[in-house]
């Protein structure tokens, strides 16, 4: 036994002398993380800034317009926008690849130069003068959201000379804005997101490398909290006098204080940073499969079918909706436009019928029985109209859109499918194991607990005496590291 305590506090100690500062970091930069994201600009913010686009001429048919421009691959989305003055659709391929073609001539646009670039950004900003461009051939610090925002470099780097100093991104291959950052964003990320998620952009452009690190330093940094609350109670269980720890020296019995009041939420805090990263894929994506995603959509993105023109489509759909973008979308093999005032107010139109009229949403029993046909065999448990977040579908600040539709499937792992009926989008699958990851990484990690994220500042105060908590058990293992290191320097110089 006394061997086996030896070896848990030498594991404790040189864990602690290899993560300590880490650990200080991931604290320290946890309370900025409470209020402060990833400068990443949301569609809605996008939106907002676009003019009021002119899609009278946008003569062709997403059909034309793609035999025009020779655009033969396989596309996974469609949208109608503007493209200074005129109308284009942009294209995402099932290769990745990010195209766009005008909807007056079906021309394929062959990519933005710095004097587009600047055009775009100057409009987007409302006016402003610019500083300089830059052409960016990879990722940088504020792309990170790259891929799911559906762009990809070369990128234009418009500094604008305002006094926010903001950065303006357009994305070559497309045309268009796709990021906007200010110099205040940049500053608060490099104290929150950046040092929490370990995101330099090195790593921002490795991401394997990336995951391995976030995976293998959380998993030791678990293994150091265990081996810590081990000793804690030892310890303890050693000095049952009036003194609670047996340590001489301040830092020790502050580390051992703290450590024993707040080692337990330190170690569900750094396990739950770890499931964020979903290690050894234990649990499954909250979005569809590739397999379910076919058969909800019903096949491949066809643009054939879309045999009303946009100008008529825009035109139904401008008469009902502020709109500032149109999509192309498909539901059991049925397409539709969709458009887009802000990422709260859509309008549906289905593209095929020359006498359809716009909608505010689907009808719910076609969606429930796709769902039922996609599990074909599994008894329906439950269909229901969500107008307030639940435990699994919810916002810390109301982002999300309401009302949705919850349908639950009577299998052992009990499938729950959240849609959109506006939309005609499955914004959110669960299963067992998923809703056991939402509650082991979102709970424990950022207590957005129903009975608790709702209600400030009560949230505010529980996790920040938590957080404070966790720190001075960081930075009295930082002080002892540094204390060691410093008797080791001093021992090797005499």
């Amino acid at each position: 036994m006394k061997k086996l305590v030896k070896l848990t506090l030498l594991v404790h100690r040189y864990l602690g002398f290899a993560l300590s500062l880490l650990f200080v970091v991931w604290f320290l930069s946890g309370f900025a993380m409470m209020y402060v994201k990833y400068p990443t600009m949301r569609y809605h913010e996008r939106l907002q800034r676009l003019p009021a686009p002119d899609f009278s001429k946008a003569n062709l048919t997403i059909a034309q317009a793609l035999d025009s421009a020779g655009v033969k691959d396989t596309l996974r989305s469609i949208r109608l926008g503007m493209l200074l003055d005129r109308p284009v659709y942009r294209l995402t391929t099932t290769k990745g690849r990010y195209q766009a073609v005008f909807a007056d001539d079906g021309a394929l646009f062959e990519g933005a130069d710095s004097a587009l670039a600047v055009q775009l950004a100057v409009r987007f900003m409302r006016g402003g003068s610019i500083e300089r461009v830059e052409f960016l051939t990879e990722i940088d610090q504020w792309m990170a959201a790259a891929r799911s925002q559906g762009y990809a470099t070369p990128v234009y780097r418009v500094h604008m000379a305002d006094r926010a100093r903001t950065y303006v991104y357009v994305a070559a291959q497309a045309g268009e804005v796709v990021q906007m950052v200010n110099a205040k964003q940049r500053f608060l990320a490099w104290l929150g997101p950046i040092p929490h998620w370990i995101y330099p952009t090195v790593l921002l452009r490795n991401r394997p490398l990336w995951n391995d690190i976030i995976v293998w330093s959380s998993t030791i940094g678990c293994l150091m909290c265990i081996t810590g609350m081990v000793m804690g109670f030892v310890r303890y269980k050693r000095n049952r006098g009036v003194a609670f720890s047996p340590y001489k020296k301040k830092w020790f019995r502050w580390h051992h204080y703290t450590g024993f009041a707040f080692g337990l939420f330190v170690f569900t805090w750094v396990f739950s940073g770890l499931l964020s990263m979903t290690p050894w894929d234990w649990a499954p994506f909250t979005r569809l499969e590739p397999e379910e995603s076919f058969m909800w959509t019903g096949g491949v993105l066809d643009a054939k079918k879309f045999s009303i023109s946009s100008v008529v489509a825009a035109e139904k759909l401008g008469s009902v909706l502020d709109t500032r973008e149109i999509h192309l979308t498909q539901w059991n093999g049925k397409p539709y436009y969709t458009a887009y005032a802000d990422e709260h107010h859509t309008q549906l139109l289905a593209a095929n019928d020359i006498h359809a009229a716009p909608l505010a949403r689907l009808p719910l029993e076609p969606l429930v029985s796709k769902l039922q046909e996609m599990n074909a065999g599994v008894p329906l448990k439950e269909a229901v109209m969500l107008y307030a977040y639940d435990d699994y579908y919810y916002a810390k600040n109301h982002e999300k859109r309401l009302p949705v539709l919850r349908v639950k499937m009577a299998l052992e792992d009990e499938k729950w499918y959240y849609v959109d009926p506006a939309t005609a989008q499955v914004v959110l699958k669960h299963q067992d194991l998923s809703r056991l990851e939402r509650w082991l990484y979102h709970g424990l990690h950022c207590f957005d607990f129903s009975f608790l994220v709702y209600k400030r500042p009560l949230w505010d105060i529980v996790v920040m005496v938590l957080m404070i908590g966790g720190t001075l058990v960081s930075i009295t293992g930082l002080v002892l590291t540094w204390k060691w290191g410093a008797r080791k320097v001093s021992k090797a110089r005499n």
